[in-house]
């Protein structure tokens, strides 16, 4: 099916989308949230202004083990299967959105009501500067048909 935006046909697939929030967590739990939503392979990226020296690191893939850094400001893991993104409250917690196009079960977590549609942009990606790979992504719109959040889905050539 073609997604259509102010009477536009995208061109582009439309799924449901979910949108869960966990917070307050501790940083083991969101280590563990990860893997468990996210799973292996996984990409993942974080960054400081606040709490560390400010900085941004390049997005690294995962494939065999889980070794993320989340005590940086914020950060995001991502696969084909969820995306987790934080946010550090304080020195020991963080405020965590989970963003799936399946309806999942997550304990300690609530979901963001609405009618999230996604829209899967088959033919465009993100450009990285540095000439480093593109990332797949997909747009979820709020009921309203405002695009409201850009998940991250893979890095590919």
């Amino acid at each position: 099916m073609e997604g259509v935006y102010a009477g536009v046909a995208l061109g582009d697939w439309a799924m449901k989308g979910y949108i869960y929030r966990c917070a307050p967590i501790s940083a083991d739990q969101l280590r563990k949230l990860i893997e468990q939503q996210v799973g292996l392979p996984c990409w993942h990226f974080s960054g400081a202004s606040l709490w560390r020296q400010p900085t941004l690191s390049a997005i690294q893939k995962l494939g065999h083990k889980f070794d993320v850094d989340v005590n940086d400001d914020f950060g995001h893991a991502f696969s084909n299967k969820a995306e987790v993104r934080w946010k550090r409250i304080d020195l020991d917690t963080y405020d965590v959105l989970i963003l799936s196009e399946q309806n999942l079960s997550i304990e300690g977590a609530y979901s963001l009501a609405g009618d999230w549609e996604v829209r899967e942009h088959q033919q465009r990606r993100l450009i990285q500067s540095g000439k480093r790979e593109r990332i797949v992504y997909y747009t979820y719109h709020a009921p309203s048909g405002i695009a409201q959040f850009t998940r991250y889905i893979e890095v590919v050539p």
